[in-house]
């Protein structure tokens, strides 16, 4: 590998040094940017930061982090965000209409519950620790599953109390959804606060990841910090306070010292003010 000069630093061309010497200003996410690309080799100590970082830090958490049934899960979230609004539409379409078929609770019910197994399975995924929903998201993703069968649900029920439903079971698949739907807002209530089961369980995570690495894989990704942060200083773009506090980080700790997440109201910046 080979090694390049960068006013007056030396600096390797490893990828957090080469983010350093490219950037043109520091901002607090680029803190967790340029950890990112320092232990770039090590997949699941990137998915192990993720639930710490800010949502902006995500996607260079994530490159390269995707399970093999990755895109199986897409489709399959697709699925379950479009399947309770066609199920909801074909109720409200029979209410609208002259009725004088009877209701299709059963087909209904069933899109809503291949939803909900659906949905339900993208919940099981991040609480395993893939790399995770933003809280918002995942409250957004319980509404579009809690209203359409909740509105389902609405016109069902006396459609079946009339015995004018075809397929009553149907209404079970209804109901499951609207359970997965509140249930999102209660996984997702809010990010994981500190001495929680959820933030123990992430910090565990954190600390097997950790403990994994390799003595050469982790001197390698610590030198590469290193050199990045030399860089910051050679070309000012961060002052000699944070940089020093960058340079007590611990890895692993790099971005949770410097940018923390905000809604969690940890520590300050890490970034020269004019330049945030």
């Amino acid at each position: 590998m080979g090694v390049q000069p960068c006013e007056g630093v030396l600096v390797t061309d490893s990828p957090a040094t080469t983010y350093a010497r490219a950037v043109g200003s520091w901002t607090p996410i680029d803190w967790w940017k340029l950890e990112a690309r320092a232990v770039h080799d090590s997949p699941e100590l990137r998915r192990a930061l993720a639930p710490f970082a800010p949502p902006e830090a995500w996607r260079d958490l994530a490159k390269g982090t995707a399970t093999p049934w990755g895109c199986l899960l897409t489709l399959s979230h697709i699925a379950a965000l479009t399947l309770p609004v066609l199920a909801s539409a074909m109720l409200v379409g029979w209410l609208l209409s002259s009725r004088d078929d009877p209701a299709p609770v059963g087909t209904a019910g069933l899109l809503a519950a291949i939803g909900a197994m659906l949905v339900g399975i993208g919940m099981i995924d991040d609480l395993r620790g893939t790399v995770g929903v933003d809280p918002k998201i995942g409250r957004l993703l319980g509404a579009m599953h809690l209203v359409p069968s909740g509105v389902g649900t609405l016109i069902a029920v006396p459609a079946i109390a009339t015995a004018n439903a075809d397929g009553a079971i149907g209404i079970v698949g209804l109901l499951v959804d609207v359970a997965v739907g509140v249930a999102h807002f209660v996984f997702y209530r809010g990010p994981a606060e500190s001495g929680s089961a959820r933030w123990r369980r992430n910090l565990s995570r954190l600390d097997r990841a950790l403990a994994e690495l390799g003595p050469a894989d982790r001197a390698r990704m610590e030198a590469d910090v290193r050199g990045a942060v030399d860089v910051l200083a050679a070309r000012a773009l961060v002052d000699e306070a944070h940089l020093a506090r960058a340079g007590g980080a611990t890895l692993g700790t790099l971005g949770l010292t410097m940018a923390p997440r905000q809604d969690r109201g940890l520590g300050t910046d890490g970034a020269r003010s004019d330049s945030a």
